[in-house]
């Protein structure tokens, strides 16, 4: 149970907010243009961001949660309409989906892996921290899973984004994306955790305060 409470906190820390907005204008785009007509589902989305924008501000929420799912919903839109083609809704998450893998590739030859960059930038920890050869290969072999989900991922989307499969690009990005990420997620951490103790490196708070080995280690947070 603890575990599962643990892993849960993660997730919310990775997602807070954002997945209610990433997810809502593609459903609704789908569905809209699925039974209607890509001019009303493009619309329809618009609509709804501009609902969406207009809460986030009467809520007071930053200009980031403002911001999330929507920028690149607003270019989806643009793209698809006009194209004249419902599938061009997809083309930048496509093409974002190839930077992440090449984004992996390249961290790991530059032995800056990707899932320490991103780790630090969302949990504010010190950068020297993962760069130590007692953290690094931790951080290096998850970059290594997340650079082969990836490259799976755009061998099925590729052919599907090719033959202009809309409804069927829509159910493994959307309906069957989120619970691949979510395991993704979930893989991580637990193997994230798991490689840092076999290394034996020091803690984020045992090296922030230069405590001497042994060193008791990261029990709690990737």
């Amino acid at each position: 149970m603890n575990k599962l409470k643990e892993w849960l906190e993660q997730l919310l820390l990775v997602f807070e907010r954002k997945t209610v907005d990433a997810l809502f204008p593609p459903l609704i785009f789908f569905l809209a243009n699925r039974f209607l007509t890509l001019e009303i589902a493009a619309g329809l989305t618009l609509l709804y961001i501009a609902g969406l924008i207009l809460y986030r501000i009467f809520k007071r929420h930053t200009k980031k949660y403002v911001l999330v799912g929507t920028g690149g919903a607003l270019f989806s839109i643009g793209l698809s309409y006009l194209s004249g083609e419902a599938i061009n809704f997809y083309l930048p998450g496509l093409i974002s989906t190839g930077l992440i893998v090449l984004a992996c590739i390249v961290s790991l030859f530059m032995k800056r892996p990707l899932a320490a960059l991103l780790s630090h930038l969302t949990r504010g920890w010190p950068i020297e921290w993962y760069l130590r050869d007692d953290i690094r290969p931790a951080y290096r072999h998850v970059t290594i899973l997340w650079a082969a989900y990836f490259l799976m991922r755009l061998a099925v989307q590729i052919p599907l984004f090719i033959a202009g499969a809309f409804d069927l690009y829509f159910i493994f990005n959307n309906i069957l994306g989120w619970p691949m990420n979510i395991i993704l997620l979930i893989t991580t951490y637990v193997m994230g955790i798991r490689g840092l103790k076999k290394l034996s490196g020091p803690s984020v708070e045992e090296f922030m305060n230069n405590k001497q080995p042994p060193y008791e280690g990261q029990q709690k947070g990737f």
